[in-house]
């Protein structure tokens, strides 16, 4: 049970629907409340996609803050969701936080959620549902989630109380992908444990890539994408990870490094290749790397 006792907590909530007009998504649905907040919507030419940038007003997560984000895309719609600088959780002496996360990819859709990396204060305890719906007929959706568990540069290391996260992904046959990931590092994980192989093997960062939706393109050429992925995920001495296809319609990354900027260099060069020598689709330039 979630304690969100704080009178500094807010209720953010951000809502967004999205189509197609003339090969041009544009937004037909646009409602937020601080702490949720974002830019004007920026429109990339080349791809048709709309991208936009996700606000902190208030600086980060706070204890007792409680958000909802949902976007919904329509037939043929392109967007991308990310942020404008990392988004940091800080301490929760007497209560948490708590997110949740939907996202609808219409037929011939394709939603990019990729934020930048998520920083776990001392004393942080936070929570998020995540549940992604898309549409088999050519919908596609890619989710990243990079964690930095606690101010590396301050020697600050899984001080943080909790962790967890539920990630579930749908299409019109079902479930496609079910991962439920809980840490609690006083309770459950000693520090002895990091350098240990089998949990972070010495390498504090972790993140996570999933690609749900049509797959007729990624599984014929599944072994030219890995032999192209695998040196930008294991960088020897910096970094270990590895990639799968899902039972149906979907594939995975994992992957642990010294520092968030190794996993998130490696996703965006992976996503970006696929893009472009897979789906034969525009990259589009966030404007900030």
């Amino acid at each position: 049970m979630l304690n969100l006792k704080s009178s500094a907590g807010r209720h953010g909530e951000l809502r967004l629907a999205l189509s197609n007009r003339n090969n041009q998504t544009i937004v037909t649905e646009s409602y937020s409340r601080v702490p949720l907040q974002i830019m004007k919507p920026i429109y990339d030419r080349k791809s048709g996609a709309v991208c936009f940038y996700l606000l902190s007003p208030t600086g980060g997560i706070v204890q007792g803050d409680d958000y909802r984000i949902q976007i919904n895309l329509s037939e043929s719609a392109h967007a991308v969701l990310t942020t404008q600088a990392a988004t940091k959780v800080y301490a929760m002496p007497k209560g948490s936080a708590r997110q949740q996360v939907d996202f609808y990819v219409g037929k011939n859709s394709v939603f990019e959620y990729l934020p930048d990396p998520t920083i776990l204060f001392q004393e942080a305890d936070f929570e998020q549902q995540v549940n992604l719906h898309v549409n088999q007929k050519g919908g596609k959706i890619v989710f990243q989630e990079i964690i930095m568990p606690g101010r590396l540069a301050r020697g600050e290391v899984m001080a943080f109380k909790r962790y967890r996260s539920q990630l579930q992904g749908y299409d019109e046959n079902g479930i496609i992908l079910h991962d439920s990931f809980c840490l609690e590092p006083e309770q459950h994980f000693p520090r002895s444990l990091m350098n240990t192989i089998g949990v972070l093997d010495n390498y504090p960062c972790w993140g996570t890539w999933y690609f749900l939706g049509d797959c007729s393109l990624i599984s014929p050429n599944w072994q030219h994408m890995h032999d192209v992925s695998n040196p930008l995920l294991n960088q020897e001495g910096e970094s270990t990870g590895g990639m799968t296809l899902l039972h149906r319609n979907g594939m995975a990354i994992r992957m642990l490094a010294r520092n968030v900027q190794t996993i998130q260099s490696a996703f965006r060069n992976i996503w970006d290749w696929i893009k472009t020598e897979i789906l034969a689709l525009k990259k589009i330039d966030l404007r900030k790397y």
